[in-house]
């Protein structure tokens, strides 16, 4: 089962909620408002503690959006990121926290691709986040 939590804006006109019933389309409509808004969503697996995928999470704002996926392995636990290949060095700020511009997402197409694989097989391909 996947939990799902959202937070849309930022400072004191942030709102946000959770829930243990995560429809496909409710997950990519709110990574809709945090495209074209700000905000952040996690999407998290309730197979804590088992080895593989546990939690996808994505900051957004201004159309720029950092993504990293949380996987156990037998011996360690790694965060994949996506990689952007075109970036041309320097710092964006997402939210408050700086990324390198390779780990930045501006193409929307992607990023709901990304979540799209995840809600179906409960992982995302190498190719889109290593």
């Amino acid at each position: 089962m996947i939990a799902f939590s959202w937070v849309i804006g930022c400072g004191d006109n942030a709102r946000g909620g959770n829930s243990d019933d995560v429809e496909r389309g409710n997950v990519l409509e709110t990574v809709d408002l945090i495209i074209e808004n700000s905000g952040s969503v996690t999407l998290d697996i309730d197979d804590s503690g088992e080895i593989g995928p546990e939690s996808l999470h994505i900051e957004s704002e201004d159309g720029k959006s950092a993504i990293s996926l949380g996987e156990n392995t037998v011996d360690d636990y790694v965060v994949r990121t996506f990689t952007n290949k075109s970036a041309h060095g320097g710092k964006v700020t997402i939210l408050g926290n700086e990324w390198d511009s390779s780990l930045v997402c501006e193409d929307p197409d992607i990023l709901r691709s990304i979540v799209e694989e995840f809600l179906s097989t409960g992982d995302v391909s190498i190719d889109l986040l290593s």
